[in-house]
């Protein structure tokens, strides 16, 4: 058992270098221990599991049969204005949840500054081109976006309109590169340094990743140790510990009966001593297919063991 009252963590500077909006390079010390790789891998793998971003998941494109079908007057096919769609980098604030609309009439280019929403929403690269109309038609999508972190339904499948429903399957993640890498001190090799340099898509800066990560796992170890504590308290409370006969949990054929009878109790799911006794004698005399000899022959082996039927037993008996 390792005693935590010994210097086993001595992590006492967190401190971040931030290069840019998008990459953070932060700075953990000092490690006196060889745990310091694995912690660093810990966290990376974390960071990637604790790091949601926004998404789109369904469209509806006006006018069209099929994804795989073409939109007429608009120069790209339907594949490349959903592949454009999911460029769009965007952040729904204070909701979860929102709906996108384009709604514009060409000849025209398709902006995702065109974009305009149910809720307040952030575009972070408004200037991509999602489509260029060429002919004088009503380009039309409605979007359902949600945060990736929580689970949505398919409602929005029965609303609005009854055109065409596309489900996306975004897989973009807002960790562009994550790495970490360890320095040694010069002077005492034991000391080391651990940094993690986190690069994000922009929609969320590398310290708020870094944060959620630290978040998540306070809250889960908290969970962990809370039930370890639970389990320790229970050790400890030795008085009232349930004393069981240790004859109650040996199999049936401990009562050196004949291979029928133990067939036969098997077949009503009575295998240990402790369910057999439990039973009285017209319980046993319910059972199926039972007979005055089969009978007999257990009243006999359990006289012969110093036991009787209709004893009762406090707790639940089990292998």
């Amino acid at each position: 058992m390792i005693d935590f009252k010994k210097n086993f963590f001595l992590i006492n500077k967190i401190s971040y270098k931030k290069i840019s909006f998008y990459r953070t390079i932060i700075k953990i010390e000092p490690f006196l221990n060889s745990y310091c790789d694995s912690l660093g891998n810990f966290i990376r793998r974390n960071i990637f599991l604790t790091s949601y971003n926004y998404q789109i998941s369904f469209i509806k494109i006006f006018n069209i049969n099929s994804e795989y079908s073409n939109l007429k007057g608009v120069k790209e096919s339907i594949q490349d204005i959903i592949f454009n769609i999911k460029k769009i980098l965007f952040k729904i604030e204070n909701d979860l949840i929102a709906y996108l609309v384009i709604k514009k009439t060409g000849p025209c280019i398709i902006k995702a500054k065109d974009i305009f929403s149910d809720k307040k929403i952030l575009i972070f690269n408004p200037n991509i081109i999602i489509a260029n109309v060429t002919q004088k038609i009503t380009f039309f999508i409605i979007m359902k976006c949600n945060y990736s972190g929580i689970k949505i339904d398919c409602e929005f499948n029965n609303s609005l309109f009854k055109f065409k429903i596309i489900k996306l399957f975004n897989k973009n993640t807002l960790i562009k590169n994550i790495n970490y890498f360890i320095h040694k001190k010069t002077i005492n090799k034991n000391i080391k340094t651990l940094f993690i340099d986190i690069e994000t898509n922009g929609t969320l800066s590398s310290i708020d990743c870094f944060k959620n990560c630290i978040f998540y796992l306070k809250k889960y170890f908290y969970l962990l140790f809370s039930i370890i504590n639970i389990k320790k308290k229970k050790i400890k409370e030795e008085n009232n510990k349930v004393i069981i006969n240790p004859i109650l949990i040996r199999s049936i054929d401990n009562l050196e009966i004949s291979i029928r009878t133990s067939n036969f109790l098997k077949k009503n799911n009575i295998y240990l001593i402790g369910d057999l006794i439990k039973k009285s004698e017209q319980n046993l005399l319910n059972l199926k297919n039972i007979n005055t000899n089969i009978y007999l022959e257990i009243l006999e082996a359990l006289k012969s063991k110093r036991l009787t039927l209709n004893v009762k037993i406090d707790y639940e008996i089990q292998f």
